[in-house]
């Protein structure tokens, strides 16, 4: 019997939770047009967080303000999962929060 599928999605629904007490608005889909944090099971990787702005849909040079700000909400997420006792990496030059556990 194969329950990764369902251990992965279980998972997802725990790490979502834990966002939301933290404060945190979870988007109910990958990622919202206007920016926010997304959530997802990823079968080969585990459950990914990522946020972003609705600033990167402009040009690159209007995003070098916003490196200060993904940091501290990157650091944010790490803390708060991994005080959640979750397994956590980063992944794509931190721009990816993988939860594995």
């Amino acid at each position: 019997m194969d329950t990764a599928p369902t251990e992965g999605l279980d998972l997802e629904q725990l790490v979502r939770q834990e966002l939301r007490d933290a404060g945190f608005t979870v988007e109910p889909s990958l990622m919202s047009l206007d920016g926010g944090l997304g959530v997802w099971h990823d079968p080969t990787r585990g459950v990914v967080v990522t946020w972003g702005t609705s600033a990167e849909q402009r040009p690159a040079n209007h995003l070098v303000k916003y490196a200060t700000i993904r940091a501290a909400v990157q650091l944010a997420l790490l803390t708060v999962l991994s005080e959640a006792g979750h397994h956590v990496k980063e992944d794509f030059s931190g721009l990816e929060l993988i939860v594995t556990s």
